[in-house]
């Protein structure tokens, strides 16, 4: 039998850094279940100590769903396999070059480790600046520089994300990041703003009335999008990210590195059962809104495309990264996506959500049926704004000033029309950048490495985006598992 993707990973030690979020987890999972002879996978865990690291990993992962067919097969023996493969570490990317790892294990972690996976990410679109920038870009320069102590790397993987190239249109190649506004993101730049960091710091907690937590919080927040809006990024999320990975590109020397892009990350299509997620993604705040009756107007541009993909499908194209460029001294870069292959059309998913929730219909806390009706789609976001203040901000505001008369008796009603009409505008200017974003993402890279895999390969790393149907995806396996999985 030919030399196989499993084949490779027999004996193989690594390094996961981010490996108990979301894609972690279905990362380290899959390995488990398709090769057992894996070497350790050390697991970097933000924790206090060892034992509750270790506890952490228990909770969030080895005791999960996620998990249950690695504990149907091993039954009694399940933990006990567990505890052999998964090794707790204690430490923080964002720390030092050594991720903040204790002298006797980082030791041990160099000398075994063949392959490292940098997931850690803040992945929020409004973070503090100071948190954006320790984890996306201090933190890929730590990662890196941790790569170059390891004795017998084959392999890093950085995982970034295909918006880093938000702003521009067209077909974005598989392709460095270009730099925006004149600026040269080296090792000055991050320390300059670093320096920025601490000058703002200062400044706010040396005025009296500015020195509490909520407002150091918020003015961190308001630098990062500063920051990202200055050189050209809709978000600190996108920003960092797209630093992160020019600090990966100049720092990475002879280092084997792939960088992966993979788009909006969603529910598991397949692998290890459909539907499985965990959290809010990016979709699916409008997806529960709209099913609870919070939600009856979308933003879109028509034929707009939303650039969906399975994180299975991720995983899969990760693992396979590792099999095709081990040892090869270059950087390589991948996206994940699907707007080109198998575009999925706004209305699609809408048409499913609407589908969905009319035969599944969601209940209030008081036991009523929400009935859906079919969303009315604006086509521009100032048509958008201006039809949220002429039908909800007007008559809040009117409402408002009828429960005053009142002397409170509508004060409630108004509360409620309110919080939707913030969330509603919240999430619409979040997504804005998104929902009208003229780009498409190549994967040519990506459907190379689909085409070079053997048979045997494709059906148990599948990655191939143009077999999705995406009615059925949205309709059968991911607004389900939505639902199962993530509490509302």
């Amino acid at each position: 039998m030919a030399f196989g993707v499993v084949d490779f990973f027999k004996d193989k030690n690594m390094l996961v850094i981010g490996g108990t979020g979301f894609l972690g987890k279905v990362f380290i999972e899959k390995i488990l279940r398709v090769q057992p002879e894996v070497g350790q996978i050390f697991t970097l865990v933000r924790a206090k100590d060892l034992k509750s690291a270790q506890a952490k990993i228990q909770k969030e992962m080895i005791f999960t769903e996620l998990f249950r067919l690695l504990q149907d097969r091993y039954g009694g023996e399940y933990e006990n396999f567990m505890a052999q493969k998964i090794i707790p570490v204690v430490g923080d990317v964002s720390i030092d070059d050594y991720l903040g790892i204790e002298e006797e294990q980082r030791d041990e972690i160099c000398s075994k480790v063949d392959i490292v996976v940098n997931l850690a990410a803040t992945t929020k679109f409004y973070e503090r600046y100071d948190v954006s920038l320790g984890v996306n870009v201090v933190g890929a320069i730590h990662a890196i520089n941790f790569c170059r102590k390891c004795k017998n790397l084959q392999i890093l993987i950085h995982v970034s994300t295909a918006y880093v190239n938000v702003g521009r249109t067209g077909i974005i190649a598989e392709e460095t990041v270009k730099i925006r506004a004149g600026v040269t993101f080296g090792p000055d730049y991050i320390k300059g703003e670093v320096d920025l960091i601490r000058k703002s710091l200062e400044e706010t907690t040396s005025t009296a009335y500015l020195s509490d937590t909520k407002e150091e919080s918020k003015r961190m927040k308001e630098l990062g999008q500063e920051r990202a809006r200055n050189f050209g990024w809709p978000n600190v999320y996108v920003f960092t990210k797209a630093v992160g990975e020019m600090m990966v590109d100049q720092l990475r020397g002879d280092l084997p590195v792939v960088i992966l892009r993979p788009a909006i990350i969603e529910s598991t299509l397949a692998e290890p059962f459909p539907g499985w997620m965990e959290g809010n993604r990016m979709l699916d705040p409008l997806i529960t809104g709209y099913g609870k009756g919070q939600i009856k107007i979308f933003a879109a541009k028509k034929n707009l495309i939303i650039d969906v993909v399975p994180v299975d499908m991720v995983v899969n194209c990760m693992i396979a990264c590792m099999y095709k460029h081990a040892k090869e001294p270059d950087l390589f870069i991948y996206q994940v996506a699907t707007s080109v292959e198998n575009p999925l059309f706004y209305d699609v998913g809408v048409t499913a959500a609407y589908n969905y929730f009319l035969l599944h219909p969601c209940k209030t806390k008081k036991g009523k049926i929400v009935k859906v009706e079919r969303p009315f789609v604006i086509r521009s976001m100032e048509s958008f704004r201006q039809y949220m203040k002429l039908h909800y901000k007007i008559p809040i505001e009117v409402l408002y000033c009828v429960s005053l008369l009142l002397c409170g008796l509508q004060r409630q009603q108004y509360n409620q029309l309110l919080y939707k009409y913030n969330m509603v505008m919240k999430l619409a200017t979040l997504y804005e950048p998104f929902i009208f974003f003229q780009g498409k993402f190549d994967n040519s890279n990506t459907n190379r490495l689909w085409e070079e895999l053997s048979k045997e390969d494709q059906q148990k790393f599948m990655f191939d985006v143009k077999c999705i149907d995406w009615a059925d995806y949205f309709f059968n396996v991911h607004i389900p598992g939505l639902l199962e999985y993530v509490p509302s």
